[in-house]
């Protein structure tokens, strides 16, 4: 009998489920730090939800600071493993957030697989019991949206989804700043189609020294950024191969592959940065792929702004339970530096700042970008203070949470750090937490649609200032720097959109900031930090007016609201490249956006985007039609525009956009294009045109006569030429691109010829009669204008061959002509991508641009082949 040296354990047999998240809750082994029992507001929520478990597939929970909303999303993602046996996942914005969560969930008793970081260093045993669905992932948004996605949930909770839109938005994002030898190759590529002037260009060259002040940002046309989209794509790819890009850029770029028609193009002097207006992520199956999506927040936001982060048509949402919509999270006191009367100079303001983090001994200040953070800084940070950054915080949270004085650095990190009770009693806010990026500093900045960021901001506001407030007797003061803060938060309406706590706080904060000395606020902020008597019943102030005024939806929530849909929609059909849909579904989002001025900025845009929309389908098809829509939203754009400049930089005449030949056309390059249009090998098959590359790049590619000869021919037809047909005499050109009547180009090929030697008189000699060759052949004399080239490595020439030679006969290196090789294969690549099913007249327009924007008509590339007559010497 064989025995075993290890018994077989009897497998578990599955538990009946509990029928809901709350009623699984008590079944768990918890740990001795868990709750007993679900709070009321818990299980309040968790009510809400279980009807929507299966009817809804996009489910939005709202829990304030405090209310437990870890355990709340941890029930979720484990009941639905549970009852559905579903790999189940839990995500946070930082990798710090997701192992506190992750923390949090084994002390409740949910099963945990650590999915934090990258996916190399996963322990194996937490990705199988994931996989299989015997416990819940616990991962950061980049392990989901990534060009390679290493999980894929059928149930995701996303934790503050509040936070979540640079994350998701992210995948989707290429931003590239000036160091970059690809910032010079995308603004190349911008200008050669007309997407950027040649003076913005030059203007944006020339701002490389103009470091102070904030830098406009600007908008690439629409349209012609789509006629450009190969080239793009090029450009990046080239960067890439450079190492001119960083590891993480290869990321997004992949995910923007053959997809560059459907974004929109930002541009500053110190950035460049592509992205769809809204993250597609419909098309991104590790995301839409999980059967519910639930997303978590203290402050899901008004007006769509949810589903613009995460480019969903239609998120339900379960309100915050009753009685927590006027509960804050401790208690705040604003101060405005800016205000107090004799700190009106920075300087003053600045020092102040600083003798209020020395008498607090700690604080944390929070900018919106790194530039605007190193100023504050250095201007406001007392000598001797030591500072910690967020990736230093990040590596050793108890040497700040311990040290008796510091300050922690943040920029555009408004959450995800929590620093409660004595860890930390101030908060220095510097500058309007807006223009996290490019795309929202030209909505904010050029567009004036303040509007549609709105929400967000005040979303930044509240987490910023609540970052050392953490639980009902917690208390910070928040000193607010910068006139763009004061005068957003002062204004009524967005007051009357905040939460009561919040609103009653700042009310507060800016009665006690105004006409008062920077003594007395200094007493104020002692007396704060003191939590003495007088500081109580000044706070009773606040208690009353936070209960004296309801929440209020903001001007545009109710029409941004009802566009959301429309415009998640037309983006959706712009990256399938289906442009009569998209320029359908933008018609309705622009009709949901009429409203007050406020919100016709952000109409603008989008009545840019549908007549840009409207002119990339009238290339392809029924052009007056298309030409005609794309006016009438042109002109819709400007009126509803007025008061910005960002239309004064863009194309908005249709016609210009549309027609198919464009004014500046010589005649030859206006035949070459109508030679391209009707060419069978435009929108032919595929292997057709690869033989004949390949004929073209391996022939160049030697110096042997025959196949470098049968190049030419080839590279003629690309060209744009029709070639004279070889007949294999003797004194024959070896090819004659004949341009119709308008340019005639015969060539020479010495490829093979020695370097080191002279050109002789009688190859020149006999280059010099091919143009007479030809003209015999077609019984009409060559066009005034046509050259003859001979191709040589040789660079000096025998004295005979200059005296023989006439004025219409030139040397070309084979490197030039491998030159013009590449820019007619690169351009004839694009044209047969964008212009495939269209006919003839229909694809006019889209070769002309494609062609220039190559440098590969010949009134770009004759020149750089006529550089040397063999008549000069």
């Amino acid at each position: 009998m064989i025995s075993f040296g290890v018994a077989f354990t009897k497998r578990k047999v599955s538990a009946t489920v509990p029928t809901s998240p709350e009623a699984l809750y008590p079944t768990l082994p918890h740990g001795p730090d868990a709750p007993r029992e679900l709070w009321s507001r818990q299980a309040d929520i968790l009510r809400a939800y279980h009807p929507l478990n299966v009817s809804k597939s996009d489910v939005a929970l709202e829990l304030p600071t405090g209310a437990g909303k870890t355990l709340v999303g941890s029930l979720i993602a484990d009941w639905r493993r549970r009852a559905y046996g579903e790999r189940a996942a839990f995500l946070a914005p930082t990798r710090q957030l997701a192992r506190q969560a992750a923390a949090q969930a084994r002390i409740y008793g949910i099963p945990v697989a650590d999915l934090v970081g990258t996916h190399r260093k996963w322990s194996p045993a937490d990705q199988a019991s994931f996989t299989q669905g015997e416990a819940v992932g616990f991962a950061t948004y980049s392990a989901v949206f990534n060009a390679n996605p290493h999980v894929s949930a059928q149930t995701l909770v996303l934790d503050d989804a509040h936070a979540a839109e640079g994350f998701v938005a992210g995948n989707w994002s290429v931003d590239i700043s000036r160091d970059s030898v690809a910032f010079e190759l995308v603004l190349a590529v911008l200008e050669q189609v007309g997407a950027i002037s040649p003076i913005l260009a030059r203007r944006i060259r020339r701002e490389e020294q103009q470091a102070a002040g904030p830098a406009p940002v600007y908008v690439a046309g629409v349209a012609e950024v789509a006629a450009a989209a190969d080239d793009l794509e090029r450009a990046l790819d080239q960067a890439v191969a450079q190492g001119a890009l960083p590891d993480d850029a290869k990321f997004p770029i992949a995910m923007l592959r053959g997809q560059y028609a459907a974004c929109l193009v930002y541009i500053s002097r110190r950035q460049i940065l592509i992205r769809p207006l809204v993250a597609p992520t419909s098309y991104h199956e590790a995301f839409t792929a999980a059967n519910q999506r639930v997303y978590m927040s203290a402050t899901l936001g008004d007006g769509g702004e949810l589903e613009r982060a995460f480019g969903r048509r239609k998120i339900t949402r379960i309100p915050v339970p009753a009685g927590w919509e006027r509960q804050g999270t401790g208690r705040r006191f604003f101060c405005f530096p800016d205000l107090v009367t004799g700190l009106d100079a920075e300087v003053s303001r600045d020092t102040f700042t600083g003798e209020t983090l020395t008498a607090f001994g700690k604080g944390v200040l929070i900018a919106p970008n790194n530039r605007v953070l190193d100023k504050a800084l250095a201007a406001i940070v007392p000598a001797g203070t030591p500072v910690l950054r967020a990736e230093q915080f990040a590596d050793a949270p108890d040497d700040f949470a311990d040290a008796p004085a510091g300050l922690l650095a943040l920029a555009n990190r408004y959450d995800g750090i929590d620093l409660p009770d004595e860890t930390c009693r101030l908060v220095i806010l510097v500058g309007l937490p807006a223009g996290a990026h490019l795309q929202e500093r030209f909505l904010h900045e050029s567009l004036s649609a303040t509007v549609v960021l709105s929400e967000r901001i005040r979303t930044r506001l509240t987490q910023g200032a609540g970052r050392a407030t953490r639980n009902s007797a917690d208390y910070a003061a928040v000193l607010s720097l910068g006139k763009d803060l004061w005068e957003f938060v002062a204004r009524k309406e967005v007051q009357a959109t905040m939460h009561p706590e919040l609103r009653a706080e700042i009310a507060f904060g800016l009665e006690y900031s105004t006409g008062i000395s920077p003594d007395e606020v200094a007493e104020n902020l002692a007396h704060f930090r003191a939590q003495d008597a007088e500081w109580r019943e000044a706070e009773e102030g606040i208690r009353t007016d936070r209960d004296g005024t309801p929440r209020a939806a903001g001007p545009g929530t109710a029409e941004l609201t009802a566009a959301v849909e429309y415009e998640v929609a037309a983006i959706d059909a712009a990256w399938q490249g289906d442009w009569p849909r998209a320029v359908e579904q933008a018609k309705k989002a622009v009709e949901a956006l009429a409203g007050g001025q406020q919100i016709r900025r952000y109409q603008a845009l989008w009545h840019y985007v549908l007549a840009s929309w409207a002119v990339i389908a009238g290339r392809r098809d029924n052009r007056e039609h298309w030409l005609t829509l794309a006016q009438t939203h042109f002109d819709a754009a400007r009126a509803a525009a007025q008061g910005t400049k960002w239309l004064s930089e863009l194309t908005t005449d249709a016609a210009s956009l549309v027609n198919p030949a464009p004014p500046d056309l010589s005649p030859v390059d206006l035949e070459v294009v109508l030679q391209i249009a009707v060419h069978p090998m435009r929108a032919g098959r595929t292997n057709q045109f690869t033989k004949q590359v390949q004929t073209i790049r391996t022939g160049l590619a030697q110096t042997k006569a025959a196949p470098y000869e049968a190049a030419l021919v080839a590279l003629g037809e690309l060209a744009g030429a029709k070639v004279l047909k070889r007949t294999g005499g003797d004194a024959e050109p070896d090819a004659v691109w004949l341009f119709g009547d308008e340019l005639w180009v015969a060539w020479e090929a010495k490829s093979d010829a020695d370097p080191d030697g002279q050109l002789k008189a009688t190859r020149v000699r006999e280059a010099g009669g091919h143009l007479n060759f030809a003209a015999s052949r077609q019984g009409v004399a060559a066009p005034p204008g046509s050259v003859t080239l001979i191709v040589t490595p040789q660079t000096v020439l025998h004295p005979a061959a200059v005296q023989v030679s006439d004025v219409e006969t030139y040397l070309v290196t084979p490197g030039r002509v491998l030159d013009l090789a590449g820019r007619l294969i690169e351009a004839w690549e694009t044209i047969r991508t964008q212009t495939a099913g269209l006919q003839p007249v229909n694809a006019e327009q889209v070769v002309a641009e494609l062609l220039r924007a190559r440098r590969a008509l010949p009134s770009q590339w004759l020149s750089d082949c006529t550089e040397r007559a063999v008549s000069d010497g």
